[in-house]
């Protein structure tokens, strides 16, 4: 049976799949690795896009209509506009300045017929955007504090208390940093990134007695804590964990080598050194 997204409750969620679910506004949201290339957040951000695309069209095309319709009457023809220019002429009967005015009326509610339909068609387009940018914004900061947290060796079993307590600390957003779409924090200090944030919320007071506990060494003589850490940070920076979690655990690597600030793992596995904090 497939794993739902959302649930209200864990009751009925096997026990051994709780600590995938982090609690947000009173339900229960599963955490996906790579929920950028999930199927459907791809047709979503491709839906996203269309929608884009779709109200930059239309506001194209009222400016050409209005610029077609410009001085034109709302049931224009050629034969009527060549009687009116007769008649505004004085080459046939009636009064042309009252024909001219009605045809201006006649434009004026055309145009106005016309905002009004576009009005309401950006704004729906509008609410559409808007709903698929949080849902995307959501996902993206959601994805990205896991990282934070599992760089930041925060214990697996506080993570689904302290993810909303720490998105409660500070204004988060998302932005488009070269392309690459980025979770921070807004701070008295000004905007740092998420990765950052729980780092320094890591080390503070507060946030040590949430850190994984040092476990010694292993049975391969590695130290515990420091495996359990994001090897191409700069404080455990390490080639050979590196190597060893890029064969291991691909996907894992690669995002912890963006949490780090490298553009994707490629990009991580040739560096001599950590990004600069």
């Amino acid at each position: 049976m497939a794993l739902k997204a959302k649930v209200e409750s864990l009751d009925g969620i096997d026990a051994s799949l709780h600590d995938h679910y982090v609690e947000q506004s009173g339900a229960f949201v599963l955490q996906i690795e790579g929920i950028r290339e999930h199927p459907e957040t791809t047709a979503l951000r491709n839906a996203l896009e269309r929608v884009r695309r779709e109200k930059t069209e239309l506001s194209d095309k009222l400016t050409a209509a209005e610029g077609r319709l410009e001085g034109l009457p709302d049931d224009f023809d050629a034969d009527q506009y060549e009687e009116l220019k007769v008649r505004a002429e004085g080459g046939g009967g009636g009064d042309a300045d009252e024909q001219v005015q009605r045809v201006k009326d006649q434009y004026d509610r055309k145009i106005a017929n016309l905002e009004a339909k576009h009005q309401r068609e950006v704004s729906k387009l509008q609410g559409d955007v808007q709903t698929k940018d949080s849902l995307i914004q959501r996902s993206i900061t959601d994805a990205q504090l896991t990282a934070a947290m599992d760089e930041a060796n925060i214990d697996p079993k506080h993570k689904r208390m302290l993810a909303p307590y720490l998105k409660s600390l500070g204004k988060v957003k998302v932005l488009d940093e070269d392309g690459q779409l980025v979770a921070v924090v807004e701070t008295d200090m000004g905007e740092v990134p998420i990765s950052k944030f729980v780092a320094d919320w890591a080390g503070s007071d507060a946030g040590k007695e949430y850190v994984s506990k040092a476990t010694g060494l292993d049975s391969k003589g590695s130290d515990g804590r420091r495996i359990e850490g994001n090897p191409f940070a700069k404080a455990n920076w390490n080639k050979t964990e590196q190597g060893r979690m890029i064969t291991a655990d691909r996907a894992k690597a690669e995002r912890l080598a963006k949490a780090a600030g490298f553009k994707d793992l490629d990009a991580a596995a040739r560096a001599r050194e950590p990004m600069a904090a």
